[in-house]
């Protein structure tokens, strides 16, 4: 079977689930006489997240601190970085942050300021990662590297049976690896997954060359300019901000489809799948601790993971209650609802999943 070309489909829906769940959801709106889009706390929100991130960018330059205060500055600009994006660019990217589109296109440019392509991410996780999640050969957000086995049916090699251990090191340069090298290795690749990625507009090269370059210009060149510090002490207070930036999104997106229990499906040889395209949803996806208020309004709604997938244009503020709506519907139609009640076991199935894959013994 060519890969390349098969065109992915999936069955008819064969009972009443999805229809139930958005009868449900559309009765919620409705009968609450409130809009699927950002609301006033997601607007607090995004003020909030922008204000503390440009407060710390500013403590060096307003206060005269020490080298290890520095350090600790940039390490939570890392962590705020990654927040600004799975607050604010993922729902502009999915137009669920404004019901108009050119403020949702507005606000996507945080990945820029952030120095990642916006242009980039949305044809990757839009056009790519939603329609085939989990699928092999066509899902771009699932890293599809010889130096890991997420796929149980991938390629096998000797070393992968020390994945689970050495993979959270690799992890810790997913950031820099992403802004200095996969957004240009994306320029040149005519299919990426199971989106075709050319042409490429020459006006998103040159916007990327310059926001990164803007990107390092305020991070590393400015604080070397203006205060004291040697370029090297601003070089390493730029790299710590890309680990932490890089742990923290391993932790947010590779607890939602890289478990021990996801499911990863494979089409027939006319590229049918087996379930319906709700039912893969909830196959592929699994959500984490989804009571919690924190990890909620700091992940952007990614621990509530299910939801987003079956309905990606509404805006993650309203997940909490949506979520228990599924859960109910669910429930109702003896559908399994996969999802961990804490993060810390949902990071632990991550990593039984790299052991689980690594102890294949077949070797090609």
């Amino acid at each position: 079977m060519n890969r390349d070309n098969i065109k992915i489909t999936y069955p008819p829906e064969k009972d009443g689930f999805f229809n139930d769940l958005k009868k449900e959801v559309d009765s919620y709106f409705i009968s609450n006489n409130i809009s699927i889009y950002g609301n006033r706390l997601m607007y607090i929100k995004i003020i909030l997240l922008f204000t503390v991130y440009i407060l710390i960018y500013f403590i060096p330059f307003l206060f005269k601190i020490s080298q290890n205060q520095f350090f600790i500055c940039y390490i939570f600009l890392g962590i705020l970085s990654l927040f600004l994006g799975v607050n604010i660019g993922h729902d502009a990217a999915h137009n669920a942050l404004f019901k108009n589109t050119k403020y949702n296109k507005l606000f996507m440019h945080i990945f820029d300021f952030l120095g990642l392509s916006s242009f980039n991410w949305k044809n990757r996780h839009v056009k790519g990662h939603h329609k085939y999640s989990n699928i092999m050969h066509y899902d771009p957000d699932i890293q599809q590297s010889l130096v890991v086995k997420i796929f149980p049916q991938d390629k096998h090699k000797k070393y992968h049976r020390f994945q689970w251990l050495y993979m959270p090191l690799i992890y810790s340069i997913f950031i820099p690896r992403w802004i200095f090298y996969r957004d240009f290795k994306d320029i040149f690749f005519k299919k990426i997954g199971g989106f075709y990625n050319h042409p490429f507009p020459i006006n998103e090269i040159l916007k990327m060359i310059i926001f990164k370059t803007s990107y390092v210009t305020y991070l590393v060149l400015i604080p070397y300019c203006i205060l004291h510090y040697e370029l090297i002490i601003c070089v390493w207070a730029f790299l710590m901000l890309m680990i932490s930036s890089s742990l923290t999104i391993a932790v947010v997106i590779l607890t939602s489809h890289m478990l021990e229990n996801s499911k990863f499906l494979e089409p027939n040889n006319n590229g049918e799948m087996p379930y319906s395209w709700s039912k893969h949803q909830l196959l592929t996806t699994s959500d984490y601790a989804t009571n919690s208020f924190v990890i909620t309004h700091l992940f952007g709604g990614f621990n509530h993971h299910v939801i987003h997938h079956l309905f990606q244009h509404i805006c993650h503020i309203h997940y909490p209650v949506l979520t228990k709506i599924l859960q109910k519907v669910a429930y109702k139609h003896h559908i399994t609802y996969q999802s961990h009640r804490y993060i810390l076991p949902a990071i632990l199935s991550h990593l039984k999943l790299l052991y689980k894959n690594g102890r294949i013994t077949k070797i090609d």
